[in-house]
């Protein structure tokens, strides 16, 4: 469960991300990515800030443009770069253009980075995530008391442009390593509804893995595990914006890491009932 009052260690993860490590404890920060507007209208120009931080939704910390391995909308099939516009300390902004009604996401990714951690820090990682319970005993029982991982970052969200007809690219992965892909229109949930995700890597579901929830301007959040086939839901009691969050985190096959990490987000408005 995300907690402010957490101490911790590492920055920027942006659905792609930069990181850099602290001395001190350990500190997992949510990376996200928001438009200045939910909806839009076709030929209007969106601005999107990329963050890092605990108190979402407010921009904390900006993530270097070199960090980034792609940055990319999508309306309809048409996939296009997103354009850099403002580099700086608290937000990396992007900016992009929609020319006709529909359902647009907008994605980054981060370039794998390396990080060690001392053992005292990698209960508290986990927790955070929802990892102690598998990964981490799995960790403790080995006794080696060493954790070196390798972590990527991949943030999304979605924009309604205009009055879209029947545009379902929403329910297709846009080809994330690690995804949350909605199973109804991501731009269409009111106050007290449910909204339905599959957590997919490459494509494939992934079961049995927390995916947190936290509302805007909360201090703790809550967790719930995807079942077998990758599936969670979640309700939303309350109108604004949403963070959803997952972390993945897997032996890794190289002599120099001992885990593989992806990190991703979702952000959602939710309007009034």
């Amino acid at each position: 469960m995300r907690n402010t009052t957490e101490k911790g260690l590492w920055l920027v993860h942006l659905g792609g991300i930069v990181g850099f490590l602290l001395a001190g404890s350990l500190v997992a920060h949510d990376t996200w990515i928001l438009p200045n507007r939910p909806r839009a209208v076709p030929g209007q120009q969106v601005a999107f800030d990329l963050t890092s931080g605990m108190a979402f939704p407010a921009n904390e910390v900006g993530v270097k443009p070199d960090r980034l391995a792609r940055a990319s909308g999508k309306l309809g099939e048409k996939v296009f770069d997103l354009a850099l516009e403002v580099k700086g300390k608290k937000a990396l902004r992007l900016k992009a253009r929609f020319s006709k009604p529909g359902i647009a996401a907008v994605w980054v990714e981060s370039k794998p980075r390396a990080l060690e951690l001392k053992p005292a820090e990698v209960k508290e990682y986990l927790e955070e995530v929802g990892s102690w319970d598998s990964v981490g005993r799995k960790w403790e029982s080995a006794g080696s008391g060493r954790w070196r991982e390798s972590y990527s970052k991949h943030a999304k969200t979605y924009l309604r442009v205009g009055r879209p007809d029947a545009d379902d690219s929403w329910s297709r992965p846009v080809g994330m390593d690690l995804e949350l892909v909605p199973e109804s229109d991501p731009t269409k949930i009111s106050a007290g509804k449910e909204l339905g995700l599959r957590l997919v890597k490459n494509g494939r579901p992934v079961p049995d893995l927390a995916v947190g929830l936290v509302a805007a301007n909360a201090k703790t959040g809550s967790l719930s595990k995807t079942d077998s086939e990758g599936r969670v839901r979640f309700r939303f009691p309350q109108s604004g914006w949403w963070l959803i969050r997952a972390t993945l985190l897997e032996p890794s096959s190289r002599p120099d890491r001992d885990w593989e990490s992806r990190f991703t987000t979702l952000t959602v408005f939710v309007t009034a009932k």
